[in-house]
């Protein structure tokens, strides 16, 4: 039963991020690290403020509502964005890292490492 809970979870995640919506929190585990996110390689989960659940997928040319923390569940670097399009302020994660504070609100974001000009 656990194990078709776990795998419904991950579906309901996976089909929620291919239209963009929010998933409750509910259907999620939490890490160590306290960001929510559904056990799956190939996700990035990111909060809002308000404890909002964000899965990310592929390039978000914008978030709303913004998130302040991420976990990243893959195997590359993704690079978040203090402003819509790829604009602003900008924050590398690493593979399989978690950031509880950007130190900033991520209104973008973007599969690759971070490039400064």
């Amino acid at each position: 039963m656990t194990t078709l809970l776990g795998r419904t979870a991950v579906l309901l995640a996976m089909a929620t991020a291919a239209v963009g919506l929010a998933v409750p929190a509910a259907a999620v585990t939490t890490t160590a690290a306290q960001v929510p996110c559904p056990r799956a390689i190939g996700l990035v989960c990111g909060q809002t403020a308000e404890g909002e659940l964000r899965v990310i997928t592929r390039d978000e040319h914008i978030i709303l509502p913004p998130i302040v923390r991420a976990l990243n569940q893959t195997p590359g670097p993704w690079c978040f964005f203090s402003a819509p399009g790829f604009n602003g302020d900008r924050r590398e994660v690493a593979p399989w890292e978690t950031v509880e504070d950007f130190g900033f609100e991520v209104l973008s974001a973007r599969h690759g490492a971070c490039t400064w000009s």
